[in-house]
């Protein structure tokens, strides 16, 4: 009786409805921003595109990626959701094959979450870590290299405003 009653009150695909709110959380998020930035020194120097021979890290890294979202989600589907990995995962094949869906967000969560487990979509995603880590530092480099030659400081860190000073 209960699974009938359940029909009734919940939405058709409640578990990943469910899982769509809570992976587009900081809370989730977070900690997949927090492995690309710690990581993006590696892609430092990789080409914009995936192209011949890869180094080997950048795969060896994926998987160190790889595990960590699929215990991160999992942990999440069994502990959170209360269902089986198994129900989550039919669910979400249910949606990505309803050719009558409406609910677009929740498609595209769907994919998102297929994107996520690609090595292509981390390759691209890891790059622009890398890019921004690089913009950052240099920023910061820029402005280091402002404050070090300010005209109101002299290399001793004293006041004189003489260009002489920087000669």
């Amino acid at each position: 009786i209960w699974s009938q009653i359940k029909l009734f009150i919940m939405p058709k695909y409640a578990i990943v409805e469910e899982a769509s709110r809570h992976c587009w959380s900081n809370n989730f998020l977070e900690v997949f921003r927090q492995f690309f930035a710690e990581h993006a020194d590696v892609f430092a120097e990789a080409p914009q595109q995936i192209s011949g021979e890869q180094n080997l890290e950048y795969y060896t890294l994926f998987q160190r990626y790889l595990k960590l979202y699929e215990n991160t989600l999992q942990d999440y589907i069994e502990s959170k959701l209360d269902v089986s990995a198994m129900e989550f995962f039919k669910e979400l094949s249910a949606v990505k094959n309803d050719p009558e869906i409406k609910d677009k967000k929740l498609l595209h969560f769907v994919n998102y979450l297929v994107a996520s487990t690609d090595y292509e979509s981390f390759y691209k995603v890891m790059v622009r870590a890398a890019k921004k880590v690089n913009a950052k530092a240099e920023s910061k480099s820029e402005a280091k290299d402002d404050d070090d030659f300010s005209p109101s400081r002299d290399a001793k860190g004293s006041s004189s405003g003489s260009k002489a000073d920087y000669k």
